[in-house]
Order: C-alpha cells, then structure tokens, then sequence
C-alpha cells in the first residue's frame, strides 16, 4: 500500500500536469543557477531565471516537487509541531501566463477535491488591499473565512526594489486542543491551530526606490506547498513528526538508544528525525562535512542531532543508523538514494566518531565553567569564556549556546562575536559563494542577447559576431592594443570552464585585429564571455571575428577528459557501485578526480588500477557521443554525477566495448574527448590521498604531461645514480645500507640524550607551576623514546610527591605525549585520561588511557602551545 506522501507527491504533479505545467524534476539542494546561495530554500530558487525573463525554457507553466533545506528556524525544530530544517516544497508556477483566477481555482480544486480536505476547515489570509484576490475566493468559500493580513505574512518582496507582490494562503484548522485555548484565536494566532499548507504568490508590481509600485508587463504565479504539512492535514494528524514520512524514523531512534517511555524527551526525538533527514539528502547531493559553508551547516546539524543522544545516555554513533530507514520512507520519490547510502552512512559515522572525541574533552570543560558561574551566583557567562571554548577545541558555539541555556544560564553573545571579531580581524562572513562570480551584470546582458552558439564540438575553427564588450566591469564600444577586457561573441568555437574542465586558449581575429583568448566562462545559461588580451590593432561592437582555438591544447584536455571517465569506471569494477564521483579538475597539465570511498588505497591495488586503464587505452575503443532523451539515457545506463542539473535532452559519451555489444563506460557530460582511448597514450598515477571524510582524490597525467612526468622520473633516478655512485639496479640496496647506518647512529644518539636527559632530573622540578593550587608540569623534548618519558615520569612522581605530568617529545614524523596524575588529584576528580583527551585536541592528535596514567600521540607538536593553553585554562576551571 502506497503511503500518503507517495501519494500526495504523485496527485500533485499530475494534476498541475493536467493543467498544461511542465513537471520539471527537483533541483539538488546546492542551487544550480545561483551559487551565491546556501541551499536550495524554497521551489521558485530553480526558476529565478524564468520570473526575471531570462530563461530560454519554453514553457510557461511548471510545477515541481523541490528538496528544500532552511535553517532559519532551527531553533524551533522539535519545540513545535511544524517547523522543520528539510522539507520537500510542492509547487505549481506561471511566467507570464496564468494568474490569480486560475492559481486560485485550482488550489481550491486540488485541496478540497484531489485531497478531500474538509471545507468547514479551511481558512483563506489575502493581503490587506488585495480586493481581486478577495473577489475571487468569495466564489469558494463565505467571506467570513476570508481574513485580511498586512505586509509582514502577505506581502513577497525579492529586495528593496524589483519584483514583488501580494500573497494568499490556504490554512487547516487542526482543531481546539492543539490551539492555545484563548478566545481571541483564529487564523491569524501562531499558536499551531491554523496551519498553512499552501502559500499563493502573485508577483504583479515592480517595486521602485522609492517605494512606490508599479504594474508588471508580465505578472507571475510562485505557490508553494509543504509536502510534510499537506500531510497532516489529509491524515487528521495534528503534527508533522506523526506522518509516515517521520515516523518509522522515530520509531528506530527509539529502538536503537533503547528508550523505554517513548513520551520521554518527545522534541529531542523530532530534532534527531528531522536532522537525520536533512543530513542525507545533503550528502547525497555532495555537501560534506567542513568548517566552512554548507559543509559547516551540515556538521552542525549532524552535531546538534548526536548530542541529543547524551540525554538517552547514549554515547556512540547513531545517526548513521537512521539513514537506511531515511532511505526506505524516501525512496519512491528519490531512487538515487540507492547508490549512495552506504557512503552516506560512512560519512555520517566518521563524523560522529570525531565529533564525540571533541564533545567528550569540551563538554568536560563547559561544564566546569557552568558549575564556576553558578558557585558565584552570576548568570551570564562571558563572551570571553565561551570564545576560548570554540577557538581553541572547536567546540561549536551553538551547542555551546544550547547546553548553557538548558543548565539555566545565559551567554553573552556580543561578548562572544566581538572575541570572535578581534581574533579574526573581521567579523564573520557571510556566504559569498566560494569565489563564484556575481552574476548580477551579466544577467542584465543576458536579457538582450542570446546564448552563444557552441560549435567547438565539430569546428576549431569558426565566425562570430561581437555583441558586446566589457572592460573593468563596463560595458565599452572598443577595444585596443595592450587592453584586457571581456568579448561576448554571437557564436564561438572555444569550450568555456564547465563541468570541471577547463576552458580553450587560442586567438581571436580579423583583418584589422588580433587578441589572445586566455579564459572563457558562462556567469549564465550558454552566455560565452571570452577573457581576452588585444595583441594588435582595434575591436568595436558589430564587428565580424574569427575564433581559432589552441588545437594541442584542445586535445590535451580532451585526453584527461575522457581518461577520468575511464578511471571512473575502473574504480567501480574495483571497489564497487559506492564509488561515485564527487568532483573533478581537468586541465592540459593534468587531470584530478575525487570520489566516493571509503580508506585509502593500497599501492598495490593502484597499481592494478593502472593497468588496467591502459589495457582499456590499448584496446583503441571507440569513444562515441550522441544526445538523446534523458529517460533513454539512464535505461541505457548513463550515469549523471553528484549534484548536477540536467535538460529533458542531455549528451552522453560513451566508451564502446568492441568486443561486447555493451558499452564499456556511458555517462552524461557536456566535455570536449577524444575519438579512440588509443589517443590517450599512457596513463599514469601520480597522487592519491583523502580530501574529506569519504571522498578520496586521484591525480594522473595522460599523454604528453605523461611522457614529461616519466622523462623526469628517469631524470631523477639518474641523478641518485651519479649521487650514489651505483647503477640503476643498486640504488635501492646502497639506499637500504644507509639508512640502516643513520638509524645505528641515530640510536647511538638517543642513548646519550636519553641518560643525559634522565640525569637532568632535578632541573626540571624547578619548573613547576601551580594553578589554581594544583601542581603541574610541562616538558616538551625531542626525539626521547615514550620509555624513557614513562622513566621520567616515575623519577618526577617520586621527588615531587603530588604532581600532574604532561612531557612530550617530537620524533620526526609524529609526536608522542605521556600525562600521569598522582593519587591525592585523582581524589579531587583530575584524571591523566581527560587531560591527555584535552591536550590531544590542541595538537589535533589522539590520546587515551586510565585515571593514574595516559597518553598519546599527533603528526607534530607544531601547536603544542596551543595544547599547554588547553590544559591550563581546564585546571583553572576545576
């Protein structure tokens, strides 16, 4: 039996399909056409272009069902019945076409027909002077359910001047118990009785500076539905976290920390379904966990989610667990799931692991600094101390917040961000779209040109137009001799950056004018911009040029292009279908490509991998490019990639097995390749290391950067002959026979340093400090064996009687630490295993152990101040 949202998910795009909208599929929740934003936050982000006139799409109506993800009201996910992080937005769309009669029509029509919500409870908000959209609804329903709103809940604004206009809502009375039981309540209280399930929009003004209106040529229609709240009003549920799209999520939280009273902590439930679900659907559309940008909302989200467990008494990984049942309740609507849950649930595990190590140190010292404040009766905790907290363990200053607020304390907040402030010499930044280019002015372009037309795919070489021409972000008439500027041509031979390729170099050229083309980029649908330097004579606007690509170059790119998708294919029959490509860099020089995995790769399995490519190279396989029909394209087995966008019409490249009526490789790319894998050359594997927590990077070169790479191999390994004064078979062994006679007297060298530190016993008792009345001391050496810091330890345990010990040693490529704690501390609850924990964290290191004696290890001790800082300021809080 299909479950309700299935259902409801379906009905909806069918109906608006009916009604002659183009069922456009969900955008990933990374926007596609505006990287100056976060996260996809609501359906209409796909379709700016089309409210603004830009779009070439050919429909004027749409309807979608789109991923969303906010974090606007994180705070309220869980505390209420409505509010949530990842939603999935219903919605049906007009550019220019239809307007308020129709929109409002067929909202009525679904709502009380398709979905048999009970009109006796359905009530209708219109802007305040909206008397059309108030004539309207009197044909549906009696004027006494219709409610009149002001600007702040019914009026859209894009901004402070541009498009805007009055908005209508549907809303569900969900009954008397669930309201906050005053006479006064009706649709206009926010108490949770009167739930919004749907939101009209009706853009019809321009809005001017100086605030005045006026009328759009074109009026649009953005309505938006929350699935998850359509839900509850067509189930007689009175919250959100009761549907079947929450439930069997709750319901294996409940099993998995072993929760007796079901009723117990019912909102730290709702915030771990609810996050749960968030953190899925972000991975699965690439965002990984980092401490910057989405991948800085993903890792507080999944932290915040963790640390609900602490109140089950739960201390480990769950988060992970809950993906699959995610997956299950989302799988009718998002079958791409499939292939990458289990590196979703990898990802999510390694993460909680790392977080628990650091909630596990910094929870320990949060908590002293709650009980200090406390003890002296003052209720709000300094900017300064809970600044220290995220600076110097990473420990996140929302949870901070909360974990604060739930002992009953308050934070001073402008005390924290003017710490933050002078520590970083700036406040902090908002979201700038990782270096992406404002797109605003070539948008304005846009709208009075068309795209570019491509035809590098077949020529090299070919005519186009100059339409218009940029120098210092102004649009110009010319362009001169030694200028740099900007061209944007009718039509173009060069590929512009995309898809992770690079773009073509070559010139640009007539009988009166030369420039060398060093960079093209589209800030917009196919607008081409050529990044051009003038060599000689003048350019005007309506001039006729020649484009001529760099054709060496061209190939060089072409070869790393269609190697990654051989390389791709080889992963998989090696490691499996997880493996799917999160990224990918290719230019002339070499080609990098990022992926899903889970370790790191063998040396030898590197090697096979290797072999195998050539093999695939050798074998001269035909590289064939066809478009066709999406559909068709994945029954042919094409794959897309991680958090892209594709057209009903894509393009696919396809490796043709000749010895199999199969294809070898198929996937969906717009790049430039070459015709045979036997045009590649050789490849070769130059690099491969971790990037993040389940994405692994291979870097290789083809070709000629393949034959330079090996050329300077054997240059190296002629100069370690000469060096060595051996041949080429003898170097490894004269290289074994040195190193075995620098570790002899590397070990001779211990041995005198080791006694001689070991005799300097008494020298370091002097150094001695004591904090709030505790003794400590620290000692950082180099290359001393942990035997001998476990010597020195006993020998300062048994002059100094009562004592915390923390002693360090850099040994070339990693650092070991010992921290031993006498038995009168141990009593006053000072433990070796939370200061090694502690002093770890500052070294970004690991450590464990016992209560008397612990230990651990890093790279380096490079940031060993930073660690001393950490255990200080924890024994000043005991």
């Amino acid at each position: 039996m299909n479950k309700i949202s299935t259902v409801i998910r379906t009905e909806f795009l069918n109906f608006f399909k009916n009604k002659g909208c183009m069922v456009v599929p969900s955008d990933s929740l990374i926007p596609t056409d505006d990287k100056t934003l976060l996260f996809t936050s609501a359906g209409m982000v796909q379709f700016k272009r089309n409210f603004l006139g830009q779009s070439k799409d050919s429909f004027t109506r749409a309807t979608s069902c789109q991923k969303c993800f906010r974090t606007s009201d994180i705070e309220q996910v869980g505390l209420t019945t409505r509010h949530l992080t990842f939603f999935e937005m219903l919605g049906n769309f007009s550019f220019g076409d239809y307007f308020k009669n129709e929109a409002i029509a067929w909202a009525w029509e679904f709502a009380t027909k398709n979905l048999s919500l009970p009109k006796n409870r359905l009530f209708i908000t219109v802007y305040k002077i909206d008397d059309e959209a108030f004539r309207i609804w009197k044909k549906f329903v009696p004027e006494s359910k219709i409610i009149r709103m002001d600007d702040k809940t019914n009026f859209w604004n894009m901004g402070d001047s541009g498009p805007c206009g009055p908005c209508s809502e549907i809303l569900i009375d969900l009954g008397y118990e669930v309201g906050c039981g005053k006479s006064i309540c009706g649709p206009s209280c926010d108490c949770g009785r009167y739930l919004e399930i749907w939101n009209l929009v009706f853009t019809q003004y321009d809005k001017q500076l100086d605030n005045s209106l006026k009328d759009l040529s074109k009026k649009n229609i953005d309505t938006g539905m929350g699935l998850e709240r359509i839900v509850v009003a067509t189930s007689n549920k009175k919250s959100i976290f009761e549907t079947d799209l929450f439930v069997p999520i709750i319901k294996n939280t409940i099993e998995i920390l072993k929760i007796k009273d079901k009723n117990m902590g019912v909102s730290r439930l709702r915030v771990i379904a609810d996050h749960a679900r968030a953190v899925t659907f972000l991975i699965s559309d690439g965002v990984l966990p980092s401490n910057d940008g989405r991948g800085y909302v993903l890792r507080r989200i999944l932290r915040r989610a963790l640390r609900q467990g602490r109140f089950y008494n739960c201390n480990k990984p769950f988060i992970n667990e809950l993906i699959s049942t995610v997956f299950k309740i989302m799988k009718p609507a998002y079958p791409e799931l499939s292939s990458k849950l289990s590196n979703i649930q990898y990802i999510v595990k390694k993460e909680e692991e790392k977080f628990l190590e650091t909630l596990e140190a910094g929870s320990e010292i949060l908590s002293n600094i709650i009980s200090s404040y406390k003890a002296r009766l003052i209720n709000v905790v300094d900017g300064k101390d809970i600044f220290k907290l995220y600076d110097t363990y990473g420990f996140p200053y929302d949870l901070t917040k909360e974990i604060v607020y739930e002992s009953g304390l308050l934070v001073d907040e402008v005390g924290f961000k003017t710490e933050q402030k002078a520590a970083q010499n700036k406040s902090r930044t908002s979201w700038s779209g990782a270096g992406e280019k404002d797109i605003t002015f070539y948008s304005l372009v846009y709208m009075r040109v068309n795209d570019t037309i491509f035809v590098g795919y077949e020529k090299y070489i070919s005519e186009g137009k100059v339409l218009v021409m940029v120098k210092n972000a102004e649009e110009v008439s010319e362009l001169s001799a030694g200028e740099e500027g900007e061209i944007i041509l009718s039509q173009t031979s060069f590929y512009a950056q995309s898809g992770g390729q690079n773009a073509d170099k070559g010139k640009m050229l007539n009988n009166s004018f030369e420039a060398e083309v060093k960079d093209v980029f589209k800030p917009i649908g196919n607008l081409f911009v050529h990044k051009i330097k003038v060599v000689k004579g003048l350019i005007k606007i309506g001039e006729d040029v020649v484009t001529v690509i760099d054709i060496e170059h061209r190939k060089q790119i072409a070869r790393h292009h269609t190697a990654t998708h051989i390389l791709h294919k080889v992963l998989r029959e090696f490691f499996g279908q997880h493996v799917i490509q999160a990224g990918s860099l290719i230019v002339s020089d070499y080609l990098r490509f990022d992926f899903t995995h889970f370790s790191a790769i063998k040396k030898e399995d590197l090697t096979k991998i290797e072999k195998k490519i050539n093999s695939i190279i050798r074998a001269n396989f035909e590289v064939h490019i066809e478009s066709m029909d999406i559909n068709q394209a994945r029954s042919a087995g094409a794959m897309a990639l991680f958090g892209e966008k594709y057209g009903n019409i894509v393009r696919t490249v396809s490796i043709k097995d000749k010895n199999s009526k199969n294809n070898y490789s198929m996937e969906l790319c717009g790049g430039t390749h070459i015709d045979k894998t036997g045009d590649i050359g050789i490849f070769k594997i130059i690099s491969e290391t971790s990037i993040s927590t389940g994405v692994r990077r291979i870097e290789a070169v083809v070709g000629i950067a393949a034959e330079d790479y090996i050329l300077e191999e054997e240059s190296l390994v002629d100069r370690m002959t000469e060096i060595l004064n051996v041949t080429k078979e003898g170097i490894v062994n004269k290289i074994q026979k040195c190193i075995a006679n620098c570790k002899k007297l590397e070990n001779d060298c211990n041995l005198l340093r080791n006694n001689f530190i070991l005799g300097e016993i008494d020298s370091y008792v002097k150094q001695v400090q004591e904090i709030n009345r505790i003794k400590i001391l620290f000692i950082s050496l180099d290359n001393v064996d942990v035997k001998i810091l476990r010597n020195m330890s006993d020998q300062l345990k048994q002059k100094l009687k009562s004592i915390v010990l923390v002693i360090a040693s850099n040994n070339k490529n990693k650092a070991s630490f010992i921290v031993s704690v006498t038995a009168d501390y141990i009593k006053e609850g000072i433990e070796a295993v939370k200061i090694a924990k502690i002093f770890a964290l500052g070294i970004n290191g690991y450590g464990g152990g016992k209560s008397d004696f612990a230990q651990g290890g890093s790279k380096s001790l490079s940031k060993i101040e930073i660690a001393i800082r950490n255990v200080t300021q924890y024994i000043q809080t005991i």
